[in-house]
This record gives C-alpha cells, sequence and structure tokens, in this order.
C-alpha cells in the first residue's frame, strides 16, 4: 500500500487484523441471520402454498397469479441458498458499463497478470470471475449496456445481476466517457432496490491525470477539474435515484495494474507496462493511480462495520424483494379489479338490455352446477353489492313499443271490421259463427307482417345494444358480440309466425257461436252470440224485424247490440294485448336462450376474478409480514461516512483524497518526451494515408445522386408545388440551402469530445471563435452553433444520451440540413442507446438517411490504454482494430458503414487544454504529431469549390427530401387521426340514428296507448247509443256531446299521461345519455344550449305527473288557452258549418275551458254540439244513431290528436317530435362533419401520395436501397 506511506507499519498491522476480525464477524452473523431468515421464509412459503390453485385458469391474470404463488416462493428459497453458499466470505461486485475498467481494476485488487483485461474491445467480460482479497471476495462482472459483441447484451446482464444480488458491497465502476442515463437506471433497478451498499469508482482513462512526470503544474488544475466534474455529475444522478451520501473515488486502475500486476505481464500493452516499470517505478505507478485510496476506503468500511454491512445486504435484499412482490400483486390486483368490473359492466349492461333474471329464470339459465348456486347471487356477494338493472328490461320495454306501433294499424282495422260484421248482421238479420268473426275482423296476415317486422326491428335493437354493452376497452371479442352476430343471423327465424299461432286469436277458445239457447227467446230466428274464455264476452244481440215491434223485444235487441259492440271491442282489445304479452315473452325467452351463455361466462369469470383478488389481499398480507418480521437494517451510510471520516481531519481533506487532487502541488517535475525519428516517420506515413482516405471518403459524400440529377429532381418539386402550395415551402427551403455555405455538423454523445474537437479547428485554422467554447464534464451544449470557416460552416450540436430529451431533439434538427455529418464517438464507440444512430444512417419518417453523407470520428485515443510514442505500431493497430470494431458493431445492426469512413483521433489529447478559452494553436503542437487532428482539417481544408457546391446541392437535397418525409408524415397524421375522427363519429352517428329510431317506435306507442285510452270510453258511449230508443233523442244528444267528459276519462288520462311520462323519461334517459357518452368518448361536446333545453323540455309537461301529483289541470293551461279562446271555438263551430252567435262562442269557449280545466290537455277537436244538433233533425231513428256513431268517432279521433299533440306541441308526441328534429339536425350536422372528413381525408392521401413519389424518385437517384426507409 505504497500509496498511503505515510503511516506507520503498526498501523498498517492493526487495519489488517480489524479487517480480518471484521469479516470473521460478518461471516458468523451472516450464517446466524440467515437462518432466522429461513425460519420465517418456511412460513411464507406455507401461506403461499395454501393459495395456490390445482386447476388451469382460462384467464391470463389469474395463470399469472398462480405462477407467481408458485415462482416467488422457489425465487426466495433459491436465492437464500445462492446466499448461504457465498456467507464464507466477505463479497465485493464490480457492476458498471462495458469497457469502464472493471476487469483492469479486479486485476490490481488481486494482484493478476494481466489476463482478464480487455485488449480494447466491448463486452470482453462475458462470465462473473470471482478473486480473494484480503479474505473478502471479488467479483468481475459483464459489463452493461454493451452492443453485444458475442453475446446479447441482455444474457449479459443477466449474469451481472446474479453477482450483485449476493453482494455484500457493489463498487459502482464509472469511467470519464458520458455517464449515462441507461446506467442509473439499471443501478436504480438492480442495486438500489435490492438495497446494497454502494461506493462509486470513477475510472479516470486520462494517461496524463496523477502523472506528474507528465503534466507541468500548470496544465494540472484543469485535468483535476474535469475529475470534479465527473464526480458531481454521478453524485447527482446517484441522489436523483435514491443513493446519496455515496462516496466517489477517483483512480487509474491501468497505472495500478501496472503498479501490482505479477510478472509475467499476459495483459494489453506489454511494451508500455515493461517501459513504465523502467521509467517510473511501481512505487510511483502505485502512488499515483490513488489505487491505495479506494482500497483502504472499502478495507476501512469492512473493518467499522463489516457484519453491519452485511446484515443490511442480507435484511434489505430480502425486504426489497417482498416489497417488489407486493408491488407486482398490486400492480396485479389493479388489473384484476379493472377486469373484474369490466366483466361486470358487461354483465349489468346485459341486464339493463334484457331485464334483472327473475328467480325462475336464474334457475333455468345461471344456475351453476359445480358451484350448487345462483351465479347472480355469487357474484353480487363477491362484488358486495347487488346488480341494479329494472326487472324489465330495454328489450321488454322496445319490443313492447314496436308490438303496440306495429299492430296498431291492424287493432284499428279490427275494430273498424267488427263495428262494420255487427252493423251489416243486425241489417242482414244473419248470425255470425266464430270463423266468420275470425275471417272477416281479424287480417291474420296482416298481422303476421306486423309481427315479423316486430321481430326484425327486435334483431336490429338487440344488435345495436349488445355491441354497447360489450365494454371493449377490457374483453376483445367478447362473447356477447359473437352471440349478437347470431342475433342477425339464425336466431329468430319464423318466431314471429309462432307467435301469432301461439297466441291465437283472443275469441279462438271459446269461439264465436250463435248459443242455441239464444234461439227460445228471439222468435225472428236470428241471434249473434260472442263468447270466449279467459276473456268475459258472453253478450248476445237481437233484433227484430217487421214493422210492429213489441217494446220488450225492441229493447232487448238494443242491450243485445249494444253488448255486441262492448264484448267484441273488448275481444279485439284483448286479442293484441294478447299479440303483445305473447311477443315481449317470446323475445325475453328468445334472448335469455340466445345470451344466457354468455351473461353465465362473464359471471363464472367476474366472480373468479373477484376470488382471486380475495387472494392476493390474504397473499400481501403475508408478505408485509413476513417484510414485518426482519430486523431492521443498521444504518450502513452512517458505516461509510466513518469510514470516510477516517481518511481526513476535515471533509474537503476527505474529499481532496478520494479525488486524488494531492498531485496538484507534487514535487515531481515535468519531463518533455523524445521522439525517435522512426515515430516520426510512421505518424506522417499514416498522417497522408488518413488525408488522403478522408478526402476521398468526403467528396464520395457528395457524388451521389449528381448535382445535374438533383437540380432535374429539383424540378419535379416545383411542378408538384404547383398543385400543393405546401410543396412550396419544401422548394425555397431547397433553394434556400442550396445557396448558402455549407454546413458541416458534429454529432455525438455528451461529453464525447465535439466541441473540443471543433474548438481544435478553428485554432488550427487560425480563426477565433465568435464565442467561447463551453467545455465541461457535464452536458453542455444545449443548442446548436455555427462556427464559420472560410468557404464552409461547422456546427456544433447539443449531445445526446445526456437525460434531456430536447438536446436529442435539436441535435437531429441541426442536421438535418447538414452537407455532412462527423459522429464522434467514444473509444467504448456504441453504448447505451444509438437508436438515433441507425435513423441517421438509415432514415425514418421524419428525417432523411445521411448515411453515405456521414464520417466517423473515434475521439480521445489517447486513452486508448497505449501510450503513442513508446508504443507507435501497436498504437495505430489498436485504432485499425477499433475502426473494424465499429464496423462490425454497425452491421449488427444491418447498417453498412465502410470501414474508411471511420477515423481515430485525439481533439484534445490528454484534456490538456481543456476549457482554456485563450488555447493557441501551439498549445496542442505537443502531440500533433499522432493525434489524427491534421488528416481531418487537411482534407477539409483541401475541398474544392466544385466539390463544395456539390455539398450545398446535397444538402438542399437532403433537407429537401427531409422536409417531404414530415410533409408525408403529417398527411398521414391527419389521414389516421381523421380515420380515428371517423371511429369515433361512428358510435355517435349511431346513436343519435338510435334516438330517433327508438322515438319513432315510441311515438307510435304512444298514439296506440293514447287510442285504447280513448277507445275504453268510446266503446262504451258507442255501446250506450246502441242501447237507446226511439225516445231518447236528448240523450243521444248528451251522449254525443258530453261522453268524454266523465271522472273515469280524467282518471284513465291521468294514468295515460303518468305512462307516457316514465316512458318518456326512459327515452330521453337511454338515449340522451347514450349520446353524451358517445360524444365524450369521441371528443365532442354536446352543446350546453342543447342539453338545458332538452333537459328542460324533457320534463316540462310532465313534470307535476312524475312527482305524483293527481291532479292534471296544472298541465292544461296551453290547450285550455287554446280551446277557450272565442275565435278557437268559434273556428271549430265553423268547420262543421255552425254559425255561433257571439255569446254562443263565448258560451262554447267556457265550456271548453271548463273542461280544460278538469281534463288538462284533453279537448274536443270538432263541435260535437253541432253535431248533436244535426242528430237531432236526422230523420230516422236508426239514422241518427250512426251519425250519432260517426260524430263519436270522429270527436275520438280528434281528442286522441289532441292528447298526443297539445294545443301547442306540448303534448307527449308533440314533444316527442320537437326532439327528434333536433336529433334530426344534429344528426345532419354529423352526418356533413364525416363527409367533410372523408373529403380531407381523400385529398390527403393524393397530396401524401405525391411526397411519396417524389421521395421514391429521390431513393432511384440516390441508387443506395434502403436509404430513406
Amino acid at each position: 500500500m505504497t500509496g498511503l506511506s505515510a503511516e506507520s507499519d503498526d498501523e498498517l498491522t492493526t487495519e489488517v487484523v480489524s479487517l480480518e476480525e471484521a469479516v470473521r464477524s460478518a461471516v458468523e452473523q451472516g450464517h446466524a441471520e440467515l437462518t432466522r431468515l429461513d425460519d420465517i421464509t418456511d412460513g411464507l412459503v406455507g401461506a403461499f402454498a395454501q393459495g395456490q390453485r390445482v386447476a388451469p385458469s382460462s384467464s391470463d391474470l389469474i395463470t399469472r397469479l398462480d405462477d407467481f404463488t408458485r415462482g416467488f416462493p422457489g425465487e426466495l428459497r433459491r436465492h437464500l441458498d445462492r446466499e448461504r453458499e457465498s456467507l464464507g466470505s466477505f463479497n465485493i461486485a464490480f457492476f458498471g458499463r462495458t469497457g469502464v475498467g472493471k476487469s483492469t481494476l479486479l486485476s490490481a485488487f488481486g494482484q493478476l497478470d494481466g489476463e482478464y483485461v480487455s485488449p480494447g474491445v466491448s463486452d470482453w467480460t462475458t462470465e462473473v470471475r470471482p478473486i480473494d482479497w484480503r479474505d473478502c471476495r471479488l467479483f468481475d462482472t459483464p459489463g452493461i449496456n454493451g452492443w453485444g459483441r458475442t453475446e446479447s447484451r441482455d444474457d449479459l446482464e443477466a449474469k451481472a445481476r446474479e453477482a450483485v444480488e449476493i453482494a455484500d458491497i457493489v463498487l459502482l465502476c464509472f469511467d470519464n466517457q458520458s455517464q449515462q442515463e441507461m446506467e442509473f437506471e439499471k443501478i436504480a433497478a438492480w442495486i438500489r432496490d435490492h438495497g446494497k451498499p454502494v461506493v462509486a469508482v470513477l475510472n479516470v482513462r486520462n494517461p496524463r491525470w496523477r502523472h506528474p512526470a507528465k503534466v507541468p503544474e500548470t496544465r494540472r488544475r484543469h485535468l483535476s477539474e474535469s475529475v470534479r466534474q465527473h464526480t458531481d455529475n454521478i453524485r447527482t444522478q446517484l441522489v436523483q435515484i435514491g443513493l446519496p451520501d455515496t462516496p466517489v473515488v477517483a483512480i487509474h486502475s491501468r497505472r495500478a495494474l501496472f503498479a501490482r500486476a505479477t510478472t509475467p505481464f499476459h495483459g494489453p500493452a506489454q511494451k508500455d507496462f515493461h517501459h513504465e516499470r523502467e521509467e517510473f517505478g511501481k512505487d510511483y505507478l502505485d502512488r499515483w493511480s490513488n489505487f491505495g485510496t479506494l482500497e483502504r476506503l472499502i478495507a476501512t468500511s469492512i473493518a467499522e462495520g463489516g457484519a453491519d454491512l452485511r446484515l443490511t445486504a442480507l435484511r434489505e435484499d430480502i425486504r426489497s424483494r417482498s416489497r417488489r412482490g407486493v408491488g407486482e400483486l398490486e400492480d396485479l390486483a389493479v388489473e384484476i379489479e379493472q377486469q373484474a368490473e369490466s366483466l361486470e359492466r358487461e354483465v349489468e349492461s346485459l341486464f339493463a338490455v334484457l331485464g334483472y333474471p327473475e328467480d325462475a329464470e336464474r334457475a333455468v339459465w345461471l344456475h351453476d352446477a359445480a358451484l350448487s348456486a345462483d351465479l347472480v347471487d355469487v357474484s353480487e356477494r363477491a362484488r358486495s353489492r347487488p346488480y341494479t338493472s329494472p326487472v324489465k328490461g330495454a328489450l321488454d320495454r322496445f319490443v313492447r313499443h314496436l308490438a303496440a306501433s306495429h299492430l296498431a294499424g291492424c287493432r284499428r282495422q279490427a275494430k273498424a271490421n267488427a263495428d262494420d260484421l255487427i252493423r251489416k248482421a243486425f241489417d242482414e238479420r244473419t248470425a255470425i259463427d266464430e270463423s266468420k268473426f275470425t275471417k272477416v275482423v281479424f287480417d291474420q296476415g296482416a298481422i303476421s307482417a306486423a309481427a315479423e317486422a316486430v321481430w326484425a326491428d327486435r334483431r336490429a335493437f338487440l344488435q345495436r345494444e349488445l355491441e354497447v354493452a360489450v365494454d371493449h376497452e377490457f374483453i376483445d371479442n367478447g362473447t356477447a358480440v359473437s352471440h349478437a352476430a347470431m342475433v342477425l343471423g339464425d336466431e329468430g327465424g319464423g318466431v314471429a309466425g309462432d307467435v301469432v299461432r301461439g297466441a291465437g286469436i283472443a275469441v279462438g277458445l271459446g269461439a264465436l257461436a250463435v248459443p242455441a239457447l239464444a234461439l227460445f227467446w228471439n222468435p225472428v230466428g236470428w241471434v249473434l252470440g260472442v263468447a270466449a274464455a279467459g276473456v268475459g264476452i258472453a253478450g248476445q244481440l237481437q233484433q227484430h224485424f217487421g214493422k210492429k215491434m213489441s217494446q220488450q223485444a225492441s229493447e232487448r235487441a238494443r242491450k243485445a247490440k249494444a253488448q255486441a259492440i262492448a264484448d267484441c271491442h273488448r275481444a279485439v282489445d284483448q286479442t293484441f294485448v294478447d299479440y303483445e304479452d305473447a311477443l315481449v315473452r317470446d323475445s325475453r325467452e328468445a334472448a335469455w336462450t340466445l345470451l344466457a351463455p354468455a351473461v353465465g361466462d362473464s359471471l363464472r369469470a367476474a366472480i373468479e376474478l373477484r376470488m382471486a383478488r380475495s387472494r392476493i389481499v390474504r397473499l400481501i398480507d403475508s408478505l408485509q409480514t413476513y417484510a414485518g418480521s426482519i430486523k431492521p437494517a443498521p444504518a450502513v451510510t452512517d458505516v461509510l461516512l466513518r469510514a470516510q471520516r477516517r481518511m481526513g481531519e476535515s471533509p474537503a481533506d476527505v474529499t481532496r483524497a478520494l479525488l486524488g487532487e494531492d498531485w496538484l502541488e507534487s514535487g515531481v517535475e515535468h519531463q518533455s518526451a523524445q521522439i525517435d525519428r522512426a515515430v516520426h516517420e510512421a505518424y506522417s506515413s499514416r498522417r497522408e494515408e488518413d488525408r488522403s482516405r478522408l478526402t476521398r471518403v468526403i467528396a464520395a459524400a457528395w457524388s451521389a445522386p449528381s448535382t445535374a440529377n438533383i437540380h432535374s429532381w429539383r424540378g419535379d418539386l416545383e411542378d408538384a408545388a404547383r398543385r400543393d402550395p405546401a410543396l412550396f415551402d419544401i422548394a425555397r427551403t431547397f433553394w434556400r440551402v442550396d445557396g448558402a455555405r455549407p454546413a458541416l455538423a458534429v454529432l455525438g454523445d455528451y461529453n464525447s469530445g465535439k466541441s473540443s474537437l471543433i474548438r481544435r479547428i478553428m485554432v488550427d485554422s487560425g480563426r477565433q471563435p465568435h464565442a467561447a467554447f463551453d467545455i465541461r464534464a457535464s452536458p453542455a451544449t444545449a443548442a446548436a452553433n455555427r462556427y464559420q470557416l472560410p468557404r464552409f460552416d461547422l456546427v456544433d450540436t447539443p449531445g445526446m444520451q445526456s437525460g434531456h430529451a430536447e438536446h436529442d431533439s435539436a441535435a437531429l434538427e441541426a442536421i438535418a440540413e447538414a452537407a455532412l455529418v462527423f459522429v464522434v464517438v467514444h473509444i467504448n464507440l456504441l453504448v447505451g442507446n444509438t437508436s438515433i444512430l441507425e435513423e441517421l444512417s438509415l432514415g425514418s419518417e421524419m428525417i432523411a438517411a445521411k448515411g453515405g453523407r456521414t464520417v466517423f470520428l473515434v475521439n480521445r485515443c489517447d486513452e486508448l490504454g497505449l501510450d503513442p510514442l513508446t508504443a507507435p505500431e501497436a498504437f495505430l493497430n489498436l485504432q485499425n482494430r477499433k475502426r473494424e470494431e465499429l464496423h462490425a458493431a454497425f452491421a449488427a445492426r444491418s447498417i453498412e458503414v465502410d470501414i474508411d469512413r471511420i477515423h481515430c483521433l485525439s481533439g484534445d489529447p490528454f484534456g490538456l487544454v481543456g476549457g482554456d478559452a485563450t488555447a493557441e494553436r501551439d498549445d496542442f503542437d505537443e502531440n500533433r504529431l499522432w493525434d489524427g487532428v491534421t488528416a481531418l482539417t487537411s482534407a477539409m481544408s483541401g475541398l474544392s469549390d466544385e466539390q463544395l457546391s456539390a455539398a450545398a446541392s446535397s444538402a438542399a437535397f437532403d433537407a429537401a427530401v427531409t422536409d417531404l418525409k414530415r410533409h408525408q408524415h403529417t398527411l398521414h397524421q391527419v389521414q389516421a387521426d381523421d380515420a380515428k375522427d371517423l371511429h369515433r363519429s361512428e358510435p355517435v352517428i349511431a346513436a343519435l340514428r338510435a334516438a330517433v329510431k327508438d322515438a319513432v317506435v315510441l311515438e307510435g306507442s304512444l298514439r296506440q296507448d293514447a287510442r285504447r285510452m280513448v277507445d275504453r270510453h268510446l266503446v262504451a258511449t258507442k255501446s250506450a247509443v246502441a242501447e237507446l230508443g226511439r225516445k231518447d233523442g236528448q240523450k243521444l244528444a248528451n251522449l254525443v256531446e258530453a261522453w268524454w267528459k266523465a271522472p273515469q276519462f280524467e282518471a284513465d288520462l291521468e294514468r295515460y299521461l303518468a305512462d307516457a311520462a316514465r316512458e318518456l323519461d326512459e327515452w330521453h334517459s337511454d338515449h340522451i345519455s347514450a349520446i353524451g357518452r358517445e360524444m365524450r368518448a369521441a371528443e365532442f361536446q354536446v352543446a350546453p344550449e342543447f342539453a338545458a333545453e332538452f333537459k328542460a323540455q324533457g320534463n316540462a309537461w310532465h313534470e307535476d305527473l312524475t312527482e305524483g301529483a293527481g291532479n292534471v289541470a296544472g298541465t292544461a293551461a296551453p290547450l285550455v288557452k287554446a280551446l277557450g279562446n272565442r275565435d278557437a271555438v268559434y273556428a271549430i263551430g265553423k268547420q262543421f258549418g255552425h254559425k255561433f252567435k257571439p255569446w254562443g262562442a263565448v258560451k262554447g269557449g267556457a265550456k271548453v275551458a271548463k273542461v280544460g280545466v278538469v281534463l288538462g290537455v284533453v279537448a274536443a277537436a270538432v263541435d260535437v254540439a253541432a253535431m248533436a244538433n244535426d242528430i237531432k233533425k236526422a230523420g230516422e231513428h236508426e239514422h241518427q244513431q250512426e251519425s250519432a256513431l260517426q260524430v263519436i268517432d270522429e270527436s275520438a279521433a280528434g281528442i286522441v290528436a289532441q292528447i298526443v299533440h297539445g294545443a301547442q306541441g306540448e303534448g307527449p308526441v308533440g314533444y316527442l317530435e320537437q326532439r327528434t328534429k333536433e336529433l334530426e339536425a344534429m344528426l345532419d350536422e354529423h352526418l356533413d362533419l364525416e363527409s367533410s372528413i372523408r373529403e380531407r381525408m381523400d385529398s390527403a392521401k393524393v397530396r401524401a401520395e405525391v411526397a411519396g413519389a417524389l421521395i421514391m424518385a429521390a431513393d432511384e437517384l440516390i441508387g443506395t436501397p434502403g436509404r430513406n426507409k
């Protein structure tokens, strides 16, 4: 330990003894701790075993849970077994990026012969390699972030991770190449999350750092300042990932190996090894490597608290595994919860369509034999809440409305036919039997057609609703969708006919027949009897004929006719009620038959997921209990801080020691290097060779396509711009770049030496930059900077892989108009994220490929590990190998980089100039012979005017192609976005169409319900009319004038309005929410005024009824105002040719207004009083009756119209019609929007094809397949 020469031998001996004792104590306590961990792990393994399933699951999530419950305990056991195998020693693992010097560091610790050290290629170490050191075991590991020279990156990193998992201390190894974001991400995931104690090691590759014999004292400070910057960057990143207070030690691992290696030496740079030992001696090399500081820090840390470090490593590793297990289970629980909720939403949606299943349906369709339980009940208990859908689902309601609407015409015709049949029977004095009644009254063909129409509309409705019911966010190709497809296929064939035949005619069971007993009291000989089982039709009709009729016979005939009217209408009503009930019943049964398997599958899956969710809760509890039973870990930060305090009297002294800054004032004098003539000749020859090669490569970069071809292509671009104005901007970019000085851009990772190289080129050319260069170890260049040389410009770009995404974007943007790109790489070549370099070489949809216009510069060759003056041949050979390795690394990524386009150099050899703003050309003379910069600058300065003109044209060509690609990308994005908008608008349009379609169905149903309500009173009135005798003229007039003013009519009207209010509410809530949902999903927005008006009008006319009010008078104001107005009543009277006097009009208006108060929206649409007066004037009694019946029918039609429409459209149908118009207007707007989107897509497609053709033409000119893929 010559680096600690100030210590006495006694102190060294004490330190060694304390280290040995600390390791022995750590081993003993580690065994005891592992025994405790084994005991508590047994309990966890048992808890996990209880939760394991035997049968496989169809759910991927549950399979993942099963795999976890089996895999986690096994992996935990395997880890403890690995720990047990390694407990005999104190374990230290090296972890870091490939090429940072881990193997060199290990060889220095173990005083090895250098055999394990890389000869200068990446991914050299492919296996975990342990060595012994002072009662400890050190583990060298494969590097991370390599390019996979012989094995894949993933395989190499997996081996490194296994070594880290059993380490007591991890040495995080960095070098003074840029520290990359990906390094710290893996440190966070693999080191911090395992709770490992860490020490950071910065391997300074610069051969002149801490080499006082080679560096004058005036140049030393900025070399150490660069090390400080690297150290600060490492500390900052470690703090950000949760590793504060990590000590950072700067060393020179190569110098340490040269000091400590055994001989014969088998490592690389053997000539340098012997030369440096001979010239400087082992003590010098060891002291100025600062390796002794690292060794002492580790030894002191183990001596201070080796047992604490081991216990922390053991406990925190297991605790970390438990935390990760809990996190994995919690993430899985979230996914399971989401999936279960999605399935339950699907079930709830299906219930909303089909109706919540009643007990009998659940017993048939949803009983699970394996569970011996009702699936709905089990699911509701598992989710801790019931499903809330109503028993009557949307399908039942819709089919009910459909049936009422489609059968309305058949019902009206049947009633008209029944009236005609009764009249004809009495006129012709004939008896009517069942078959004739059925044949005449009921049009079986029309009824069957109506039922088929109901079934067809029902099928479309079911398909539509099922598509909405399935939650596509979590369940793709759900069972309900496949069943919904069946609905449009095989389901329902011939069902409507079965419904008609199964329901039959309501009078069919009892037959319409003439009872024989009727003849006994009817001497004339005819009687029409009506009987229907279960309906209560048992009326008899009779009519005497002859000029003289007894009073008794006449009265019986009138009563019989009245009864016939009532019974026949009741029979027709009941028949169609039965039809509607049968359609609804069979529809529900058919739907459950079809969809019960889908509902059952969803319920079973949801139940299984809920049970799995409960199992996860128990497993998390077990893991947390397990982690909580592990004793708290000692504070290892305190151990490391105590160790550091023993290395200096103050924090500043400790930092100075760790960073090796004692060389700044060392007494060693700088010795100028003596250069042999043969060395001069070797490098002179190489310099000319490189200059010639670079000149050829640079000129070739602008040869394809030729300038003539480029200008011809520009003509095609200009022609296309006449049809697409957006292409004019691209043409203008071409003209601007073609007329400007060509730009040569410098691209690379941060701290790769880009700015230093540009500063060197500027200084060597004798030009002063317009602004000082910001040269430091951390990311410095945030924006592109342009520097003028005599005939072209150099562009410095922001560094990549700095953790600043905006820097990467700015760098890519800066090279878009470059004629040539110099890509500066480290001597470790391609490490970390190389996607930008791949994009640069191959091109992408956003940038033209510049593979042929790229020169790669391997910078900082002074850090290759060979002295260019003492071993020039080996130095040049190593440069050649680096070129070949970079070529191979790109080839592994399917990128062809000609080896002639790769050049090795050192822009600022050994960093001796650094950020010195006063640097001049002479400051680089000492190393100019071999640094490779002159070959590059000579090739650049030797470019002819013709070549630079070609460079400008090539840059303009590339810039235009880049702009075309971006233009094409924008147009493709327009198409993609518009396609998404179309896709999003489809459900909106479908929802609007569905609302309009359902409104039509509901309107028909509301009309039919109103007609039925009025018909019940109409039939009774007509029966009463038929029963009146010749002397009952006044009664006839009263009936005609006031039949609809009865209290029962008011009560029925109130019920009708309440039912209409409920049905409109259902329609309104179903569709306005569906439209809103689809619009939200489509990122549209319902106009606030529309939503407010829709909601307000949706509740206005029937709001009192929905609140349970029994008085409908409050809703009649608009109607009363209309009918109670003098002019309105006068107009009604005038309609039928009756001239009211002014007072009569007022009186009539008062009567209408009074009725309006009672009946609300009901009002006569005809002047019944005038009609009654006309009836009185009729000659024959029968004619009076027929006229009365006609007037009653006409007034009934007017009443129905007034009920459903209202005076000013405020009735239920009027309201529905207004809303439908609004929805149709909105639908038209969306259809117009859809049309405009399609037009825009078509235009974008055509324009993108034009751009694509120009890009393809550019590729053909280049003649390099795939250049602009």
